[in-house]
């Protein structure tokens, strides 16, 4: 397998088949905030400037959402309408292939992709090695008989506690294997593991995934078809944190955003 993340950016890029993998957008949060009282400046040519950077970077051919590349729900929002099909129409300068796993937040988002994009089935579908889903459903069969599952949805970010009670939170990658229950019975085939992207927009919130007040999250980890507490950490930096069950927390709150 040759998957490489972008040193401090939520990206994945796969040499043998050079493709690009990101996850949750979520082209619109301003919207949602707005309505909560505050105005904040546009983020999606932020986010195209990074997309374009890391593209331009690794040279890759394709380009994959992992879901959620839109984020009001169940109407959208004036931001979604204009921006999603510029954004679009700017990325096909880079890539010859877009594609989109939708998400939980991607409701309609069929009206405001060019007909090149292909859009998949939100149980995912597999390119290569890989297994591409979002997390907030079943996947196909043949998404987990795939090498390696890559997955959105979650949000991942790591809680940090130090001497003086001062918390604070990281996104993070989150690569482990899957686990043998009675949930994966559901699958003749199951591949090596998976990983988990953090969110390319840092405007989302996100789950801490060793904060032992934390609920399970996403399909995979609510049906027992993974031990989280298993899994390894890495940060955006490339800092290799251990595993899930080495680096526990209690920050008496439970951050939680799907």
């Amino acid at each position: 397998m040759s998957l490489d993340p972008i040193h401090n950016e939520p990206a994945l890029f796969a040499k043998d088949i050079k493709t690009l993998f990101v996850a949750d957008l979520h082209i619109g949060i301003e919207h949602e905030i707005f309505l909560a009282g505050a105005k904040i400046p546009g983020k999606t040519r932020e986010l195209e400037d990074r997309l374009i950077k890391i593209l331009k970077k690794t040279r890759a051919k394709t380009l994959i959402f992992a879901g959620d590349l839109k984020h009001n729900i169940p109407v959208s929002s004036f931001r979604e309408e204009r921006e999603i099909p510029l954004l679009m129409e700017r990325l096909f300068e880079h890539v010859e292939e877009i594609h989109l796993v939708p998400g939980n937040h991607d409701g309609g988002i069929s009206n405001y992709l060019p007909m090149d994009v292909k859009l998949h089935s939100s149980k995912g579908f597999v390119l290569g090695d890989y297994g591409i889903w979002h997390g907030h459903c079943w996947p196909s069969e043949e998404v987990m008989a795939s090498r390696t599952v890559l997955m959105g949805h979650v949000h991942p970010q790591v809680a940090f506690i130090d001497g003086v009670e001062t918390r604070s939170t990281e996104r993070c990658w989150v690569k482990g294997k899957w686990t043998f229950s009675k949930a994966s019975k559901k699958y003749e085939t199951l591949g090596e593991g998976f990983v988990m992207i953090p969110t390319f927009n840092d405007l989302c919130g996100g789950s801490h995934v060793n904060d032992l007040g934390q609920r399970k999250i996403g399909t995979v980890l609510r049906h027992d078809l993974a031990d989280i507490r298993k899994a390894e950490l890495y940060l955006l930096d490339g800092t290799h944190l251990g595993r899930v069950k080495d680096n526990l927390v209690k920050t008496g709150h439970r951050y939680n955003r799907e």
